[in-house]
């Protein structure tokens, strides 16, 4: 649960952060149409100024979210994933990816290995 409300807060940092973008776009489609001869060119800085000033705010937000603790283990998985591993699912794909080393992909090919100590001899 703790992961899945450290999620939240990223989406919702981010929607802000969507929020905000498309409000400097129309402020700036503004600017733009009221001002052809440049005439506001002394306020003109804060135009290119509030990009950066937006990505280093949301650099700083995801640091804060993902700050390094004392307890890493918060953000791990609940469950371990066993032999939840499909193969049906692995032979339609074509790809086949499994820790334990039970199936490889050869030539295309899908092949299940019954004994995995044959493959260790000389």
């Amino acid at each position: 649960m703790v992961k899945l409300e450290l999620y939240r807060k990223f989406t919702n940092s981010l929607a802000v952060f969507v929020v905000l973008s498309i409000a400097w776009i129309g402020y700036e489609l503004y600017f733009n149409a009221t001002d052809p001869l440049s005439e506001l060119w002394r306020i003109a800085w804060l135009i290119p100024a509030f990009w950066a000033i937006l990505a280093y705010t949301l650099l700083a937000v995801i640091c804060v979210l993902w700050a390094p603790s004392q307890n890493p283990t918060r953000y791990a998985y609940s469950e371990e994933a066993g032999d939840d591993f499909d193969e049906e699912a692995a032979s339609l794909t074509g790809t086949a990816v499994k820790v334990a080393g039970d199936i490889r992909k050869v030539s295309g090919a899908i092949t299940i290995r019954e004994d995995i100590e044959e493959d260790k001899r000389e």
